[in-house]
């Protein structure tokens, strides 16, 4: 038995079932919602690194710690959200004009204070850890 469709011409058919026509989403809020999972990867690792010798952050969810202590396994799952998301946007933006857009945006807000978060305790776990134990 023959398959009618080969490996690429299948391939193709999902990305223009997930992409109908184009990406309809502003690119640049792609690009800020993708450079937002990647900081807060990086802000993270960092922070978790930093904790092991200054006690500024641990991870207390046994299942997330074995996430976020792998970076490049939290980085790839955290893409892979931010992918399914943008997917779901894109699908959303065809069908109602302006609401995909609205989706991108709502879900770099988890990200960004994630994002500043870290970046706090990063620049100021070193005092906050001596105020507090003095």
């Amino acid at each position: 038995m023959q398959c009618s469709k080969t490996l690429p011409s299948r391939l193709e058919s999902i990305v223009r079932t997930l992409f109908p026509d184009e990406i309809a989403i502003d690119s640049e809020w792609l690009l800020f919602l993708t450079f937002l999972v990647i900081f807060d990867v990086l802000s993270t690792t960092l922070l978790l690194w930093k904790g092991a010798g200054a006690g500024a952050a641990s991870e207390a969810n046994p299942f997330m710690a074995f996430i976020v202590y792998r970076p490049l396994l939290h980085l790839g799952l955290k893409l892979l959200f931010a992918l399914f998301t943008i997917i779901v946007a894109n699908i959303m933006e065809h069908n109602y004009p302006g609401l995909g857009l609205r989706i991108v945006q709502v879900a770099c807000i988890p990200y960004m204070l994630a994002f500043t978060v870290n970046l706090f305790w990063l620049m100021y776990s070193d005092q906050l850890l001596f105020i507090v134990h003095g």
